[in-house]
């Protein structure tokens, strides 16, 4: 039977643990392809590029599924909303496993990325329900979570496709989702809305904050720039190794995301001390952390070694930057904790976005020479947004 939850009261370990794990399996929707995306083209004799695209669509998907679905939640049930998102996805991911389009596949990914949102409900509800000793530390659990949904989807899924089929990757997240369906629905109480609660008045109201919140501005610039250096490398990093002198399959490919779980370790460790020591001095640690693992790679590129240090400090410092970033801003109001999470993540994945697009068009003028100079430069930019800003 659900229980009944209520503000500043906490929340029970069994739905806090189904929360996190669904959050995982939800976010790794979005990164299953990363180690696939030349396989994909391969496959349908398609251009990098066409890969790119792929990519960049579930992350676009993610970003108007914040828009549209997320504000729902203020009008309408949100476990109601959650167990149709779980459906979709599900269908989605299905399609993409036994098509043979490469249309279908963009649109699919398109799909799977607006109804992979479903964290953007849990991680305020940690927020707003947590002891207010333990909302830093749940939020982490979640957090950390999802990181390593997204760093051990690409794990995953380059080991299906390398011993199976890249297909069947699809096939194995379509049956997760449905499995998390019924796990929430078992589990997450339903809720009430307001009489008054219209979505015309919510998204009004999300655009206000979004017009008028310093706190957000800050941190969505500080996370949104240092996300887009993020997928730049993500987004391209799958070509790099099937290339000279690497020549590397799926499954090593895949296992790069191995080398990033560590950042998973490092978010709990954190959590624990991100209000202390505040989101400036996170971002900025985290923006030279990543600086330090692109000019790695850019000096010893062609060695297996600086791949997997560039990934393993690239991923640790970027998690550094969002974890602080995003705590401040669903802790920076209990009432308005849901919205300000939505815009904090539309304007991440709007980086994310443009950094996989951007990477995208110099990989194919550039090569990998291209992705670290547009990750430096997103770096930088972060990293000077941390300098001239304060908590």
């Amino acid at each position: 039977m659900p229980c009944v939850l209520k503000e500043n009261e906490g929340i029970p370990k069994l739905l806090l643990i189904i929360m996190a794990l669904a959050t995982g399996f939800s976010v790794a929707n979005c990164y299953y392809n990363q180690s696939l995306l030349g396989s994909i083209v391969s496959d349908f004799h398609a251009s990098e590029y066409d890969g790119s695209i792929i990519s960049a669509l579930t992350q676009f998907g993610y970003v108007v599924g914040l828009c549209i679905v997320i504000p729902l939640g203020n009008t309408l049930s949100k476990k109601r909303i959650i167990t149709i998102d779980y459906f979709c996805c599900s269908m989605a991911l299905l399609s993409v496993a036994i098509t043979k389009d490469l249309f279908i596949i963009k649109l699919s990914s398109f799909i799977i990325g607006i109804s992979s949102v479903m964290p953007q409900f849990f991680i305020p509800m940690a927020a707003l329900y947590s002891e207010p000793k333990n909302k830093a530390l749940n939020i982490g659990i979640i957090q950390s979570c999802l990181l390593i949904g997204i760093l051990g989807s690409r794990f995953l899924s380059g080991i299906i496709s390398e011993a199976i089929s890249w297909r069947y990757v699809y096939f194995f997240a379509s049956v997760v989702m449905l499995l998390c369906l019924i796990a929430i629905a078992i589990t997450l109480p339903g809720d009430k809305t307001l009489p008054t609660s219209n979505y015309r008045g919510t998204l009004k109201s999300m655009i206000s904050l979004l017009r008028h919140n310093k706190t957000l501005h800050t941190s969505a610039a500080r996370s949104a720039t240092a996300y887009a250096s993020f997928f730049a490398l993500w987004s391209c990093i799958s070509y790099r190794m099937k290339a000279s002198p690497f020549f590397a399959s799926d499954d090593v490919i895949g296992s790069l995301g191995l080398c990033g779980i560590a950042g998973a370790s490092c978010v709990i460790i954190l959590s624990k001390h991100t209000q202390t020591w505040g989101s400036r001095r996170c971002s900025i640690a985290g923006a030279l952390s990543m600086l330090f693992a692109w000019f790695t790679a850019l000096a010893f590129d062609g060695y297996f070694v600086s791949i997997v240090i560039t990934v393993l400090i690239i991923d640790a410092g970027m998690q550094c930057i969002h974890l602080s970033n995003q705590t401040k801003v669903v802790t920076s109001s209990n009432v308005n904790a849901n919205f300000l999470n939505t815009l904090y993540m539309i304007l991440y994945f709007v980086g994310g976005t443009i950094g996989t697009l951007i990477a995208g068009i110099l990989w194919t003028k550039y090569q990998w020479i291209g992705t670290i100079i547009i990750g430096i430069l997103f770096t930088l930019i972060s990293l000077f947004i941390s300098i001239l800003t304060t908590d």
